[in-house]
Order: C-alpha cells, then structure tokens, then sequence
C-alpha cells in the first residue's frame, strides 16, 4: 500500500492588525478555522487515489474535493492540533500585543512544552496519530490493499503522522514545514 499524505491548500485569512492581543489571536485562530480555501486553478491531475481520509475541518474537505478518488471517509481524528493565546495561571498576557507570528510561535512551544494553556496535550495528539495510523490505515489497507491511500490533514499534526509513520517503516521526502497542497508519498519497504 502507498500512502500520499497532503496539507490542505491556502486559507484566505489574514490578520487585520499586525500586532494582536492574546484574546485577538484567539479570535483569529477562530477566523482562520471558518475562512475558504484559495482554490487552486485546476483539479488535481496527479494520481488516482483508491481512498482519501480526510480531517473533517473544512479547509482540508475542501480540498479533498481536488483530488481524485473513489471513496471519502471524514474524521476529526486527522484534524489540526488545536492552539490558543500563551497564559500562565491567571495572568492571560491580555495587555500584551505580538505579532501573529509570535504567537503562534508561543502557542506550538507551549504546547511541546506541555503547558496546560492549549486546548489538547502533546500526549493526546500522540495517542490520535498513533490511532489514525492502527484504525483509519487498517480500513484503508482493508479496502484496497495493494492501493494507494491518500491522507488529507493540516501541518502541524502531519508533521505528528510522519514521525509515526517513519517509526513503523515507511519512507518518504523528508517533510520539514509541510507547505500547503504539497504532497508527500510513503512506501512501506
């Protein structure tokens, strides 16, 4: 089986101050999981795909509806790893303004980091891609076999999946920062 692995294409979301709040970037956040896809100028022609497993978040749905396969399943196992403003007790930082960029910067540190401030733990988000792989791939490999499987999800949890699916033998392109619509394909040797 051959897996393809694809982060949704571009949101069309962008912020409307340059230096944000906490509560600001948590409103962003809030924006950017409800704002459109840009489409891209064409169907995808790559390959045919047997199954395609898809975040249920509508970003990544769109974008599934690029692709070419017989059969969609949708799940929120293979959403994105879900970040919030940086607060440290009861001091929110609500006076302090960054750029967007630091905050999500602070907000994927904190949450490597384990800190409580951030909606889902770097345990549970291991344990969701350790079940993506045994149950979502299972069914995949079921319905087609000898197949090709293509995965469509966000970021920073593919950057999750791929350590996973490394750790149990598939090869791949080396994934660094998973651009949107770039397509990355395992083999299992």
């Amino acid at each position: 089986m051959s897996l393809g692995l694809v982060r949704h294409f571009r949101v069309q979301h962008k912020p409307e101050r340059t230096w944000l709040t906490g509560e600001q970037f948590n409103l962003w956040i809030q924006g950017y999981e409800s704002a459109p896809i840009q489409q891209p100028g064409h169907k995808s022609n790559m390959q045919k795909w047997d199954i395609c497993l898809c975040s249920d978040q509508a970003r990544a749905v769109h974008t599934a509806s690029y692709f070419d396969a017989q059969e969609f399943v949708y799940t929120e196992q293979l959403r994105e790893i879900g970040i919030a403003a940086l607060h440290l007790g009861e001091l929110k930082l609500s006076g302090l303004r960054l750029p967007l960029s630091c905050w999500l910067v602070l907000a994927r540190l904190s949450w490597t980091a384990g800190h409580r401030s951030q909606p889902e733990s770097k345990a549970a988000v291991l344990q969701r891609a350790h079940m993506v792989i045994d149950s979502l791939a299972a069914k995949a490999e079921a319905a087609a076999p000898e197949g090709r499987v293509l995965i469509v999800s966000h970021g920073a949890f593919m950057k999750v999946l791929d350590r996973e699916l490394r750790r149990r033998g598939y090869k791949a392109e080396r994934m660094f920062f998973p651009r949107n619509g770039q397509l990355f394909l395992y083999e299992k040797k």
